[in-house]
């Protein structure tokens, strides 16, 4: 699991120190945790899985998806849509039903 963590934190292209203070941790936990044999606690595996949309079967034993796409790809979204500024986010809103509606219209009838 140690090198899965290093490995994840490096797709996420984030330092020990990023990916640290995103799960409400020290950079040298994330170090050590990096480390081999060293034990990683469920809360941790829980905040790693919960905050970066990790497959936790994947973290535990390497099989499967790294990520849980939906999952990523929603608060991928929802974390963009945090800093837009409110005219942007009604613009977002207001496209989206835009798209909704352009795709109801596409999709064959049942």
């Amino acid at each position: 699991m140690n090198a899965r963590i290093r490995e994840l934190r490096k797709a996420l292209e984030l330092s020990q120190k990023e990916f640290a203070d995103r799960i409400g941790l020290k950079q040298n936990a994330i170090s050590y945790m990096e480390k081999k044999d060293a034990t990683v606690t469920e809360q941790n595996i829980k905040a790693i899985c919960s905050q970066f949309c990790v497959n936790e079967h994947w973290l535990r034993t390497g099989d499967g998806e790294m990520f849980i796409e939906s999952d990523r790809k929603q608060r991928e979204f929802f974390a963009i849509f945090d800093e837009l500024s409110p005219a942007l986010q009604d613009y977002l809103i207001h496209t989206a039903k835009e798209l909704l509606h352009a795709q109801t219209k596409m999709q064959p009838p049942l």
